[in-house]
């Protein structure tokens, strides 16, 4: 079960604004509902986004109860396959 979601992102990044809008209509319509959603800027948080291998913008890193890692998607993925995660 999905806890957590880190999305890593820039402010110059246009797929990172998509994948923002995204993320804040999923939990408008209560789909994230129980799941704390956090944001680094890769550009303040570089140390941060070394140690998870931030390679490429946007990502989006996916824990379980137990703060393990149990998925990543790299670009602006929609909500149909955000949602297949969060629900596998």
């Amino acid at each position: 079960m999905i806890k957590r979601i880190e999305k890593f992102g820039a402010v110059w990044c246009g797929p990172c604004k998509m994948l923002d809008r995204t993320l804040e209509q999923m939990s408008a319509s209560g789909k994230l509902e129980g799941i704390e959603v956090i944001k680094y800027d890769v550009d303040e948080y570089e140390e941060l986004a070394e140690e998870k291998k931030i390679r490429n913008v946007p990502v989006l890193i996916y824990y379980n109860e137990n703060n393990e890692e149990i998925n990543r998607t790299i670009g602006a993925v929609n909500a149909v396959k955000i949602q297949e995660i969060i629900n596998s």
